[in-house]
């Protein structure tokens, strides 16, 4: 049980590394930094596939049962919430090294300044859950799932910015269509961090009711 749950804090290590350095190579337009969020990604599949034998193995052998089999299982979907918040960090990055096709162009100073406000949120959020998941502490995780409304409320505002430039000058439409898809990237990481703390709470709360069990 420890060690699954020390891999899976390292799994959500990589991931906030990766949010950040997705982040700032989109709007730095750093394509060597967008290869590193790639390869991160690639990393980040390989060792969630390495937990989910390791949870495998663990009801195999143990038959784990109440408060246990929570926890595993709450280890288990925050592995794969941080596998698909990697996938989209790498979807970012990909529009900045050109993988799978032709390079965006990216987003102007503005723009630029909202994609990163939002980044910095959703890691903020990401750090956060991570500290709970490490401390597998209810609490702080409630605190992060609050945070989701501002990211939320933050995205809208930043698209409606988008979609007010992309009108004024209709040649910023492509332009506008790929920085959209950024926000609504880093929204949706946000989205896998308050998963990240739910299942925190859930793991939290099991091994508090398995402490003040009486015993026997």
């Amino acid at each position: 049980m420890s060690s699954l749950h020390l891999a899976v804090v390292e799994v959500g290590g990589l991931v906030l590394m990766q949010a950040r350095q997705a982040g700032a190579s989109y709007v730095d337009r750093d394509p060597a930094l967008a290869r590193q969020v790639a390869d991160r990604h690639n990393l980040v599949s390989i060792r969630v596939r390495a937990i989910e034998e390791t949870v495998l193995a663990l009801i195999a052998r143990r038959q784990p049962v109440a408060s246990d089999l929570r926890v595993i299982l709450a280890m288990s979907r925050t592995a794969w919430e941080y596998a698909r918040a990697s996938g989209t960090a790498a979807r970012v990055a990909a529009g900045v090294s050109g993988q799978g096709g032709r390079a965006a162009e990216g987003p102007g100073q503005a723009t630029g300044r909202d994609v990163r406000h939002l980044a910095e949120l959703a890691q903020d959020m990401l750090s956060r859950g991570l500290e709970a998941l490490d401390r597998l502490d209810p609490a702080l995780a409630g605190r992060v799932v609050l945070l989701d409304a501002e990211l939320d409320a933050e995205f809208a505002a930043g698209l409606r910015r988008l979609m007010s430039r992309t009108i004024e000058d209709g040649r910023l439409i492509s332009r506008g269509l790929e920085s959209a898809f950024a926000l609504k990237s880093f929204e949706r990481i946000g989205d896998h961090a308050k998963a990240v703390a739910q299942l925190v709470c859930d793991a939290g709360q099991a091994l508090a009711q398995a402490r003040d069990a009486p015993a026997g």
